[in-house]
């Protein structure tokens, strides 16, 4: 998922807004996510999902969310732990 995406969810792959690394893109507010604890990921991911989360622009990051199931958000949780910037 990070780096593919899936085609057939709709959802965009990881690193064409945070990029291969995961380092992000200051200028356009997409943020770093390499190393972030698998947890942490997780329950960001599902708050986005849930739409606790707003702070994406556009509501970019809650439609990717809301086409994840539980296993791509804690697969893609733990492919960015691993991530070295």
């Amino acid at each position: 998922l990070y780096r593919g995406g899936d085609l057939d969810k709709g959802i965009a792959a990881c690193t064409s807004c945070h990029g291969p690394k995961g380092l992000g893109n200051t200028l356009a507010n997409y943020p770093r996510l390499s190393g972030q604890h698998s947890e942490y990921t997780v329950l960001q991911l599902k708050a986005f999902r849930d739409g606790i989360r707003k702070n994406d622009p556009n509501g970019m990051m809650r439609d990717i969310a809301k086409r994840m199931s539980d296993e791509d958000m804690k697969a893609v949780s733990e492919y960015i732990a691993g991530l070295k910037g």
